[in-house]
């Protein structure tokens, strides 16, 4: 068994703040290969994951927001905004669930948020997401 407590959450999110890209991962999955990836994502405002999708068919992905409040934006292929949803704390959406080839952006706009990420695998870092560029301003 392991329990995520408050501490060991909060190291998260003091490697969150710290970090660049204003958020921090911590992988609960054993390695990339295993078929059921879980991961912790401790974002800060203003964290910002630009428009992309994923292309294979098992690339769906879910996000239970734990704490906080992220933005989440849905794109058509001509770069049209189709859908905006506020997922977490005191929003009617609490968990997204996104399938392949959505296109979708993230941000953190609390001050901060901690998520669960749940994925099917293996995780493949040079297939795990397509850049839609023709969005990027």
């Amino acid at each position: 068994m392991r329990v995520f407590d408050h501490q060991y959450l909060n190291n998260l999110e003091d490697k969150a703040s710290s970090s660049y890209r204003k958020r921090a991962h911590l992988n609960l999955h054993g390695d990339f290969n295993e078929k059921v990836q879980r991961l912790f994502i401790s974002l800060t405002k203003g964290s910002y994951v630009e428009p992309h999708y994923h292309e294979l068919p098992h690339q769906w992905e879910m996000f239970v927001v734990i704490q906080g409040i992220v933005e989440v934006i849905f794109y058509a292929s001509t770069g049209k905004e189709i859908k905006r949803l506020f997922v977490g704390e005191g929003q009617a959406c609490k968990a997204i669930e996104i399938d392949p080839l959505d296109i979708h952006s993230v941000e953190c706009i609390s001050d901060k948020a901690l998520m669960l990420e749940i994925k099917e695998g293996p995780f493949k870092p040079e297939t795990a997401k397509i850049s839609a560029a023709f969005l990027k301003s």
